[in-house]
């Protein structure tokens, strides 16, 4: 059998063996709307674990982390550090989130956002925003998937026709199973994940350079420089690098997916526990960043760094191997992707059909309309990839500065009680119009008195300050007594 064949058959396998275990929970019980969107309220360690680390191997690593490491060398590993501090404020975050949801019967993050200063308008805005942000980050899966299928295929697949496939099923376990799917499923991906990107980040510099020092000692010889701040690049500096590290480590729970899978946990010291050892898992994006400065080496002069990864395996390896590859890295997109479909669906239909055109919509009916939103959300996502490949790009480059500034308006409202509904409004529209303006004028990262700083970071550090004056000049005593009973768990 010839290798594009083997590769192909391979993928596919995985491809549809992962849809009938995510086919399966629903097929077996009969779910109302929160044992489909949230599971219920009742994953364990070891489910929550892989729902909550899934989110780390996206499509980013397999093909953004190795061409980070490839077209900008030192800067890339930041990497390492952001989720190692995200956990931290996940550890006193998410636990506070999840009693709250179960009191109080929430299911997405504008469900929080609305108790938290009884505001529906609020909830409205930050459903708004949300599906927004998450659109083009799905879209960047069904690109990312179709990317894998046609190098593993050596270009016999196009990318059309795998994505058309692989999200259809997607889609049809997200509407069977919900949530309950998108976790089993993501016990699959992860294991499969880490065997590759360890096993391939440690054999290819072994294999060419001997082992990994003596692929650095050959990249710093080649490249002086490129493995220190700021890399090739004349701006990415050691400013950047920390702003980055701050916007993303307090961005990264500010995703509207993460808190409903915060709320799909028994309770708090599940997640607790889970933040204490999911650091674990950053440790692993060290090895895609490896082929990435080996692949510099082999492959010089890549027009598409993100393809530094499966070109590296195609090169060495037969197409087996290669099938491998492709089929956890179309898993790493299919995963993530389901649990975007999923909570954009809930999103769409619970805080903004419901809430502003639907407000007497029972659970029954709230679940019949985001089963069909599901289908239409990823048609709407498959159109944009095939179609207007290009159009959301921008979104994707506002997607993690937008969504970090929810921080203010979700955290302080939390565990601060003078934080207001006019605080969040005012501090919200300011950072993200900032965020707006700043990266499609390009001036991402902004200088400031010679230094260089992300520009989600600067809008975030003007969206909090004007929070905390504008809620210290609107808070009452009354207002935080009604906010105080409302956050009672």
């Amino acid at each position: 059998m010839s290798n594009e064949f083997l590769a192909l058959g391979i993928i596919f396998a995985f491809i549809f063996i992962t849809t009938i275990v995510g086919m399966l929970p629903g097929m077996r019980e009969k779910l109302n709307l929160e044992g489909w969107a949230i599971g219920g309220r009742g994953f364990g360690r070891w489910l929550s674990w892989f729902i909550l680390a899934g989110e780390i191997y996206t499509a980013f690593a397999f093909l953004g982390a190795s061409g980070w490491a490839y077209a900008r060398g030192g800067p890339t590993f930041y990497i390492l550090g952001y989720g190692a501090l995200a956990y931290v404020v996940g550890y006193y975050l998410l636990p506070k989130i999840s009693p709250i949801g179960k009191k109080f019967g929430l299911m997405t993050q504008p469900d929080l956002v609305q108790h938290i200063y009884d505001s529906k308008l609020l909830g409205i805005l930050t459903a708004i925003i949300g599906v927004l942000f998450l659109l083009p980050y799905l879209q960047l899966q069904l690109t990312g998937l179709g990317i894998i299928i046609q190098t593993c295929s050596y270009g016999l697949f196009t990318k059309v026709p795998a994505m058309l496939i692989a999200f259809t099923l997607v889609a049809i376990f997200v509407y069977l199973s919900g949530l309950k799917g998108v976790a089993s499923t993501a016990v699959i991906k992860d294991v499969v994940m880490i065997v590759a990107v360890v096993f391939f980040g440690l054999y290819l510099p072994f294999h060419f350079f001997g082992n990994v020092g003596n692929m650095f000692e050959a990249l710093d010889a080649a490249k002086p420089g490129f493995l220190t701040l700021p890399g090739p690049t004349k701006v990415l500096d050691s400013s950047w690098v920390m702003s980055t590290l701050v916007l993303t480590s307090l961005g990264f729970y500010m995703w509207p997916h993460f808190s409903a899978n915060s709320f799909s946990a028994k309770g708090p010291e599940v997640l607790r526990h889970n933040a204490v050892f999911l650091p674990l898992y950053q440790i692993c994006l060290l090895f895609p960043m490896l082929i990435g400065f080996t692949a510099l080496l082999i492959i010089p002069g890549l027009s598409n760094p993100d393809m530094s990864f499966m070109l590296m395996v195609q090169k060495v390896f037969p197409g087996w191997a290669l099938g491998l590859v492709g089929g956890a890295g179309a898993l790493a997109c299919m995963i993530p992707a389901s649990d975007l479909i999923l909570n954009t669906s809930m999103i769409f239909t619970r805080n903004i059909y419901c809430r502003g055109f639907n407000p007497k919509a029972d659970h029954a009916h709230q679940k019949f309309v985001a089963r069909i939103v599901v289908f239409i959300i990823t048609a709407t996502a498959l159109c944009l990839a095939i179609f207007a490949p290009n159009l959301l790009v921008n979104l994707l480059l506002v997607g993690y500065s937008g969504v970090t500034q929810f921080f203010p308006m979700i955290v302080l409202g939390l565990f601060w009680k003078k934080a207001t509904k006019v605080a969040s409004f005012c501090g919200l529209i300011v950072g993200e119009i900032l965020v707006v303006y700043l990266i499609f004028n390009k001036l991402d990262p902004i200088s400031i008195l010679g230094f260089h700083l992300n520009a989600g970071f600067f809008a975030l550090t003007v969206n909090m300050i004007i929070f905390v004056v504008v809620s210290f000049l609107t808070s009452s005593k009354e207002n935080i007594a009604r906010k105080e009973q409302r956050l009672i768990t």
